[in-house]
């Protein structure tokens, strides 16, 4: 057990440090926090899905007491950190319709309470005529985004692919 704590605890580690640098780097910001979700996924790979929720919940609260930047770790909490547990899980069915029907599904829910939340926090400061072009443009926005998260979804699938063809056995120096 103290290996896999350990394990997880180095997999936190790196996750903020990505999350940290998707809060301060100039550029590059959604790339580095995509990059986050595959620390999760390899805690998932390894050790379950016990071991990615300790790793979603560590990686969460230090990012909210480490990060002065909020808005990458809301981004973190809200659609990136839960997501290789639920991967994992929906993946299970193996019927790729009812997959994509989930993975949408859920996304979209998680969508829709960020969109309350920023309505509730950040709309009412806006000037009016600019919250009137953001609700505006909401269905394009959240098409755009929905591509996005099936680009996600695909470069993770390639990336976990990679990580059990290649890099598990060099993990486990060829003991599996």
């Amino acid at each position: 057990m103290a290996k896999k704590m350990a394990f997880s605890a180095i997999m936190m580690a790196l996750a903020v440090l990505c999350l940290f640098g998707a809060s301060t780097l100039p550029s590059a910001k959604i790339s580095v926090l995509a990059l986050t979700s595959v620390f999760g996924t390899v805690c998932v790979a390894e050790y379950g899905a016990k071991y990615g929720m300790i790793h979603y919940v560590g990686v969460s609260l230090l990012s909210l007491l480490l990060i002065p930047k909020k808005m990458m770790v809301i981004i973190y909490l809200l659609f990136i950190g839960y997501y290789p547990i639920v991967k994992m899980y929906v993946e299970r069915l193996n019927k790729r319709w009812l997959e994509w029907i989930l993975k949408l599904l859920i996304f979209n829910l998680f969508l829709v309470l960020a969109f309350f939340v920023f309505r509730t926090f950040f709309l009412p400061s806006l000037e009016s005529i600019l919250a009137k072009i953001a609700v505006y443009y909401l269905p394009a926005v959240v098409v755009l985004l929905e591509a996005v998260f099936v680009i996600y979804d695909y470069v993770l699938s390639y990336i976990i692919s990679y990580y059990y063809q290649v890099l598990q056995a060099k993990i486990h120096g060829g003991q599996m």
